[in-house]
């Protein structure tokens, strides 16, 4: 499904041009060069290293929309197969501006499809050197929703999808996301790219918390420790060691707290 919405991606945005001067002249980033390969490539065959030396050149505070919109079917297929070799995921589409007078509604929906078609990838599959070390590597589940965030896309049906979601992989990222995501107090994230963004902070503390979702999350951890997964005896090769078991019997019984506190 992902593979094809990135392909009506690139239908969709055929028809905008390769902006005519784009990118730092400067010797610094000498993206005079680079600057013609980009207009003389299809953008689907834009290498992902010289797609980012774009990204990353002095192209402003914004960029004109016309030349988002242009690469843009290009950055959303590099960011479903997770290639951030040059880059940081959280600011790979920082670029997006997605006001509504800027963007036709059939181009809002389908970035908003791919959105959650890309994240509902993100939590079919938890990458764990010691378990699975074939496995596709998937950046923090954090990492990945500030990536969206700072890109303008709407996280709440991402995490009504992820509330609803049954899967051990699912399970796993959110439990790095409560464990590992938050400072001590859940007042700011721990990731320096939003470690100022109150708001996204807000809203994912917030949302940990709903009635629903800690339920949905119990039942999960539940389900995980009686079926006795072998990955939850792996120790968890980014934390200390901790093995995944411990870690959920930790957030386990974090959210049982909140529940009988609101219930008390």
């Amino acid at each position: 499904m992902l593979r094809d919405i990135v392909e009506t991606a690139y239908r969709t945005f055929a028809a905008y041009t390769a902006p005519e001067d784009s990118g730092c002249q400067c010797p610094l980033c000498k993206l005079g060069e680079s600057h013609k390969r980009l207009r003389a490539m299809a953008v689907r065959e834009i290498p992902d290293e010289l797609l980012w030396r774009y990204h990353f050149a002095a192209h402003g505070e914004t960029t004109p929309v016309k030349e988002v919109k242009h690469f843009l079917p290009r950055y959303l297929e590099i960011v479903s197969h997770f290639q951030f070799e040059h880059f940081w995921a959280e600011i790979a589409l920082n670029r997006l501006s997605l006001a509504k007078d800027e963007w036709t509604a059939e181009e809002q929906a389908l970035l908003e499809t791919w959105a959650r078609a890309f994240f509902a990838h993100c939590l079919s599959q938890y990458h764990d050197r010691d378990f699975a070390p074939d496995a596709p590597y998937i950046e923090n589940i954090v990492d990945l929703i500030i990536m969206l965030a700072h890109g303008g896309f709407k996280l709440r049906p991402l995490l009504d999808d992820w509330s609803r979601d049954a899967r051990l992989p699912a399970l796993l990222h959110f439990k790095d996301l409560l464990l590992w995501g938050f400072n001590k107090d859940m007042s700011a994230l721990e990731n320096s790219f939003a470690a100022d963004d109150k708001a996204l902070c807000a809203m994912l503390a917030d949302w940990v918390r709903e009635p629903d979702v800690a339920a949905h999350f119990i039942a999960a951890c539940d389900k995980a420790i009686k079926e006795n997964e072998p990955i939850l005896d792996m120790a968890h090769c980014c934390h200390a060691g901790r093995a995944h078991r411990e870690e959920l019997r930790s957030i386990w019984q974090r959210l049982v707290k909140w529940q009988q506190s609101r219930n008390s």
